[in-house]
């Protein structure tokens, strides 16, 4: 168990610092948020036309079309952004890579060098600084930029398909050239950014968004690894279409009545399945835990972001199984996201098997124990900007506590999200608090406006 003191991080976008000035976000973040560790991102953006680049803030694959900013970016709250690599690419690196290096262009030459200043002002300042990286994503660099490069090694379902509309484009976490692309990336980036002191990897798991990713990965390449690492892949298969037939027989006659949590223990076709699908993440996550300590001699730390319980059981991360793999794990109470999850799958299981939704939210709403304040169905729902989330403290603080007692080696952070009213991302940030959790991290700066900077800062003060 660390003994460290507690620590604030923040993510904040390169884009702010584009438009309010390095030295302004500093002053933020470091003398009245009081962060001690800064994380970003390589790359640089500038405004674009409607409809073109990339939507910021991100759209979560329609769900967050109605979400704006707190800070506003270049004048405004929600804009369409053009993005670049914030660094030229060693092309040379990327020679045994089945994905192409990203692509510089003039914008990097005119804005690039903001990343660089922004992580030099941050270690003057006395503050550890991060770089973050989509973990499975080429070209890996932010959240909305995807290509379809990887779709040749798309995960594939226990039925031999890929899962459309996905809100993450990871590829398969058992992909050999995606461990041939993250290699020669982090090469180049700690080439690049030399004072970096961490990564950070976003999604190094199967983003369990919506009911049909949960039957990943059965790709040949995780078919193939998941057998050299012990599992019957054929067998994990047959089994969960068996079990799949059985449960939605059963969710069609009475779903209230169904456990979820009972089909998620030891020897059945569900505990199989996720075993392997915990073996496929745990040994990329190993990997490339690998890859940043081999490349910087162990200078670099690794930091891991995961869903929260009980979600990570559904994506793979085995905070037990991994405990001790990453410097770092950083727990993801993106709890705008947590209503949007539950609803998925209720309206998903009841398409699927045609019972009654509201029947189905029982047993799906008890097993999630993460949105407390939605009572019903109707709850479930995307919170607008003025909106406080479903999110209960109870619930909040429990995730905080299972994720504490399984990770006792990796240092164990809580990540918070700024986003939502002032009152509510207040009383989010103290139910954080008020569990066994010394370090925090705050995602992101775009949604934290004045009045909750003060108020953030002035209990982080406090409580630290």
């Amino acid at each position: 168990m660390t003994t460290e003191q507690p620590s604030l991080g923040i993510t904040i976008m390169p884009d702010f610092a584009q438009s309010e000035g390095v030295d302004a976000v500093l002053e933020n973040i470091v003398e009245r948020l009081g962060c001690t560790v800064l994380c970003t991102t390589p790359s640089v953006a500038e405004r674009c036309p409607e409809g073109t680049g990339v939507r910021e803030p991100p759209a979560d694959a329609g769900a967050g079309l109605g979400r704006t900013l707190d800070r506003p970016l270049w004048g405004d709250k929600a804009l369409w952004m053009k993005t670049a690599t914030s660094f030229r690419p060693n092309p040379a690196l990327y020679r045994d890579s089945p994905y192409p290096p990203p692509l510089p262009d003039e914008l990097t030459d005119r804005q690039g060098g903001t990343v660089a200043s922004l992580l030099a002002g941050a270690k003057r300042a006395g503050i550890r600084v991060q770089l973050q990286l989509m973990a499975a994503a080429p070209p890996g660099l932010r959240v909305q930029c995807r290509d379809d490069d990887g779709a040749h090694e798309q995960p594939l379902t226990i039925f031999g398909r890929p899962v459309p509309g996905r809100v993450d484009a990871n590829v398969s976490l058992a992909s050999q050239g995606l461990r041939r692309y993250m290699l020669a990336l982090v090469t180049d980036l700690l080439a690049n950014y030399p004072n970096c002191d961490a990564l950070r990897f976003d999604w190094p798991e199967y983003p369990p968004y919506a009911l049909d990713s949960l039957l990943f990965d059965f790709c040949p390449a995780a078919v193939k690894r998941g057998q050299e690492l012990g599992h019957d892949v054929e067998a994990v298969r047959a089994r969960a279409i068996e079990g799949l037939r059985e449960l939605s027989a059963r969710f069609a006659a009475a779903p209230e009545a169904i456990d979820l949590g009972a089909h998620l223990a030891g020897g059945t076709w569900a505990a199989a399945l996720i075993a392997y699908r915990a073996a496929i993440v745990g040994d990329y996550v190993r990997d490339l835990t690998a890859i940043v300590r081999e490349v910087s001699g162990g200078r670099v730390g690794v930091v891991m972001q995961a869903f929260p319980p009980p979600l990570n059981r559904l994506s793979g991360f085995d905070f037990v199984g991994l405990d001790g793999v990453a410097d770092e794990v950083a727990v993801k109470h993106y709890t705008m996201h947590w209503p949007m999850i539950e609803r998925s799958y209720v309206e998903r299981l009841a398409q699927l098997t045609g019972a009654d939704p509201d029947r189905v939210f029982a047993s799906v709403h008890r097993w999630f124990d993460l949105n407390g304040n939605a009572p019903a169905r109707e709850a479930l729902r995307y919170p607008e900007p003025e909106e406080a989330h479903p999110a209960d403290d109870a619930s909040l603080r429990r995730s905080v506590e299972t994720a504490a007692a399984e990770l006792r080696q990796s240092r164990f952070s809580t990540i918070v999200h700024g986003y939502g009213p002032p009152d509510d991302v207040e009383r989010r940030f103290r139910a954080v608090l008020e569990s066994p959790c010394r370090h925090l991290h705050i995602n992101r700066y775009g949604y934290l406006s004045d009045e909750k900077i003060a108020r953030l800062g002035a209990i982080w003060r406090a409580g630290s």
